[in-house]
């Protein structure tokens, strides 16, 4: 009988673990390569275009940067502004890129390549969120309407996004 009650207790022990892999491989899975490709720019970000592309546990990132402008203003008052413009674009590019160098006014418009290296991309479909990590580098990504196809960043800019799993 100890036989039997042994045996039992390890097929339920069996059971509980391969349900308990089978879920979590559902909520996240693995990727092996994937692209988050801007498609819609909220008219705040100073952002107008963004590439993240993951391959080969590498992210390389495009991104054109832009002032606002208000062609009634004075010169001085473009150059005043486009000061304290050019020192948020700063900030928010060191919070996305710690290893970046500040960037100049003459650097804004054309695009822009950062490398992320030792990079991964997790897609936790129960968060609803894309997550893109590297040597000092995190991006979260959330899903748009339970769209794992569609994506938002922080600043409100959304993105198409594909993917490989491994």
């Amino acid at each position: 009988m100890k036989t039997k009650s042994k045996l039992g207790r390890r097929m339920f022990a069996t059971v509980c673990l391969a349900a308990l892999f089978f879920l979590a491989s559902c909520s996240r899975s693995g990727v092996d390569s994937a692209a988050a490709n801007q498609v819609l720019t909220n008219s705040n970000s100073h952002q107008q275009y963004a590439l993240y592309l993951f391959e080969d546990g590498k992210i390389t990132v495009n991104k054109t940067l832009t002032f606002f402008t208000n062609p009634n203003q004075s010169p001085a008052d473009i150059a005043e502004e486009q000061e304290e413009q050019l020192a948020q674009i700063n900030e928010h590019l060191q919070a996305e890129f710690p290893k970046s160098k500040a960037l100049t006014a003459a650097d804004i418009g054309p695009m822009h390549t950062f490398e992320v290296t030792k990079a991964q991309v997790i897609i936790d479909k129960e968060k609803k969120e894309v997550r893109m990590t590297g040597d000092d580098f995190e991006k979260v990504f959330k899903m748009a309407d339970n769209n794992d196809k569609r994506l938002i960043d922080d600043e409100q800019n959304e993105y198409e996004f594909s993917y490989d799993e491994k």
